[in-house]
């Protein structure tokens, strides 16, 4: 892994080609550095222009080491707490009886009741459970992206943007992509956060349509569509 040093910190980051004009460094809320470097470019210049902006990146880590660690991981049994939209809901696991005959009396589902999640279920294990949450949640995202990516794709027609396809993907440090193929990719964890929180991330892959790189064109028509984006893509940085 490629590393620059700055007084007496040490800078190491992921580093990777790719067909573009510009070079880009990005600093993960883990803290963990990425370099996104014209294909062609020599490693020496690409390690300059790292050290060039070493005070910045070491800005950005301090700034996120800041915040406390993200919370625990679930173990999704009763009593713990899930986001849906923004809001804490109850999760309530309740086990499925068997009749006289050993058949399950119901059918495994996952309802969202009042202020709770309840998850009916055969088996009370950790992946069982937790396999039943994730398709309950990945099937809302599913009809909740497809309506907001409607709404925001008729925002952005003005600018001669179209609806793009969209894939929903599981991704460990990203809410959301743009490939070079222009098909837009959103995490299925979104669905935790507020409607806002979802439409920046849908507004700013939409704005790669036009403008694939972190121009200043870019930013001046996110700045546009939506003026709030860099207070809510700090709430979601905390979380991803």
């Amino acid at each position: 892994m490629p590393e620059i040093q700055y007084g007496n910190k040490t800078i190491t980051f992921e580093l990777s080609f790719a067909e573009r004009k510009t070079l880009e460094i990005a600093v993960l809320p883990d803290q963990t550095v990425f370099v996104k470097a014209p294909n062609g470019k020599p490693l020496d210049k690409v390690l300059q222009r790292v050290q060039n902006r070493a005070r910045w990146i070491l800005k950005q880590q301090a700034y996120f080491a800041s915040f406390p660690n993200s919370e625990p991981s679930k173990e999704y049994v009763s009593g713990e707490t899930f986001r849906y939209l923004g809001k804490q809901y109850l999760l309530k696991v309740i086990a499925l009886n068997s009749d006289l005959n050993g058949e399950l009396s119901g059918k495994e589902c996952v309802k969202m009741i009042g202020g709770t999640i309840r998850v009916y279920t055969k088996a009370k294990d950790f992946p069982h459970v937790k396999d039943l949450m994730d398709r309950w949640y990945r099937a809302h995202a599913e009809r909740k992206f497809a309506k907001r990516i409607d709404i925001c794709s008729q925002m952005m027609q003005k600018y001669g943007i179209k609806r793009p396809p969209v894939e929903i993907r599981v991704m460990k440090n990203r809410w959301g992509s743009f490939t070079s193929s222009g098909k837009v990719l959103l995490n299925p964890r979104l669905i935790e956060w507020p409607t806002y929180c979802i439409d920046y991330v849908i507004l700013h892959e939409l704005c790669h349509l036009k403008y694939p790189h972190h121009s200043k064109a870019f930013y001046q028509l996110l700045n546009t569509v939506l003026p709030e984006w860099r207070e809510i893509k700090s709430r979601l940085e905390m979380s991803v």
